[in-house]
């Protein structure tokens, strides 16, 4: 505290210069700005998300394994996801609000590299909207089992 300022803490009077009212309202106007934007970035962090919801099931395809990765990507494709991931055994494509992930393997009981076998494929669509999630997992599954197969091994 300044020696000529009053003990009571009141604002000045005797003494004060036109630079420390100067100074006091530049304090003040930044004081009030400081108050609004955190005022304001309060209200802005608030947000809610729905939660995920997502569906799955499986089937089985008779075709060649080799081919089980084409067979899924054109699925995504054809149905507008795009492949955004390709493990293997798997392919995972995204329309930006819903992922769709199709894996396959061959069953073990039937599985010869260059014959027909049976294979396993799981479809697992996730969204923040559950019809999202379902009608992205039945078009891309239902597009696999529609395909027939044409080629030999």
């Amino acid at each position: 505290m300044r020696d000529d300022a009053p003990a009571d803490g009141s604002a000045f009077t005797e003494g004060s210069t036109e630079m420390d009212i100067s100074k006091k309202i530049c304090l003040v106007l930044m004081s009030g700005a400081v108050a609004a934007m955190t005022a304001g970035s309060s209200t802005s962090q608030e947000t809610t998300s729905d939660p995920l919801s997502w569906h799955s099931g499986w089937f089985v395809k008779n075709m060649c394994y080799k081919d089980a990765r084409t067979f899924a990507r054109k699925a995504l494709e054809r149905h507008g996801f795009r492949a955004i991931y390709t493990p293997p055994n798997a392919v995972l494509g995204s329309n930006n609000t819903t992922i769709v992930e199709v894996s396959y393997a061959p069953a073990q009981t039937s599985y010869r590299p260059h014959d027909f076998a049976n294979i396993h494929f799981t479809v697992t669509a996730t969204s923040n909207s559950s019809s999202a999630a379902e009608n992205g997992r039945n078009r891309v599954r239902e597009s696999i089992v529609k395909t027939s197969y044409y080629d030999d091994c």
